[in-house]
Parts: C-alpha cells; structure tokens; sequence
C-alpha cells in the first residue's frame, strides 16, 4: 500500500494533474506533440483489438524524462 501522496506506479490523467500540479492542456500538448512522452510515459492499458483507450501514465518513466521524484525529500532532523 502506497502513502498518502505517493503516486502508484501508473496513474490515471487526474492524478497525474493533481500530482505534477498541471492542466489538462499541458498534458493534451504532451500527449499531441512530445512523441518520447508518449513512447515512455504513456500506457493503454485497453485489450488488443478495442476502439477505446484506457491510458495509464508511468510514474517512474515520468520522473525519469522530467528528471524529478516523486519520493518527497527527507525532512532534516532538528539539531
């Protein structure tokens, strides 16, 4: 079970928004015109053959590309 405010290993599209703080245009831009976004974030998950789309993004391939963790930063100890 993940924490609260950890993202899971694919996410739907809110919680990507909710996660990166994005709109849905930033994301409809990357889905349109970033090909290595799509290539290595992008998931659909729907069965061989389906007309409709059931896409997931990847956690860790997107922090990889954007170059950021979605692990929060430790809180230094008080001296």
């Amino acid at each position: 079970m993940s924490q609260p405010g950890t993202p899971t290993p694919l996410m739907t599209k809110a919680d990507l928004k909710d996660w990166l703080k994005v709109s849905d245009f930033w994301i409809r831009d990357r889905m349109d015109n970033d090909p290595e976004f799509v290539r290595r974030c992008v998931v659909d998950l729907a069965p061989p053959g389906s007309s409709r789309r059931t896409i997931r993004f990847n956690v860790l391939a997107i922090e990889e590309l954007l170059g950021i963790s979605a692990t929060p930063a430790p809180v230094p100890a008080a001296a």
